[in-house]
């Protein structure tokens, strides 16, 4: 399982890496993907700066064995919330831009983004459960 393991974390790291550095490179373009997925406007100015930061250090610490655990619960969480933001987007029956890649990347997210964000959510998982995680309370 440990080669599972790795596999999954060089995964979620190549990806949120991409994912963070893109975002920081389009600071207007991801604030609005975030209002255009009905983040108020003072969330989304924050937002525009604390999403690609939060994603590159989940990244970085998906690299030291100390602090993977807690990255992939991090992985995890983001990745749900990310489920759940392009899910209600469906249920509307809105389309917005996801952005998820900056100005590399960017699609109408629709069921394609959410089965991406899922198999994502499962590695983080699969990571999670099939390591040796010691993370402290």
């Amino acid at each position: 399982m440990s080669g599972l393991v790795l596999a999954a974390r060089l995964v979620l790291t190549v990806v949120f890496f991409a994912a963070g550095i893109a975002k920081l490179a389009d600071l207007e373009g991801s604030e609005r993907a975030l209002r255009d997925f009905g983040a108020p406007l003072r969330a989304a100015r924050v937002g525009r700066f604390a999403l690609p930061i939060i994603e590159l250090s989940v990244a970085v610490c998906l690299l030291v064995p100390v602090s993977a655990g807690g990255s992939l619960i991090a992985s995890a969480v983001l990745l749900a919330s990310f489920i759940v933001v392009i899910g209600i987007s469906i249920a509307r029956g809105t389309a917005p831009h996801c952005h998820c890649f900056g100005q590399v990347h960017s699609e109408p997210a629709g069921w394609r983004t959410l089965a991406r964000n899922g198999v994502l959510a499962a590695a983080a998982a699969i990571a999670l459960y099939g390591g040796k995680w010691r993370i402290a309370a």
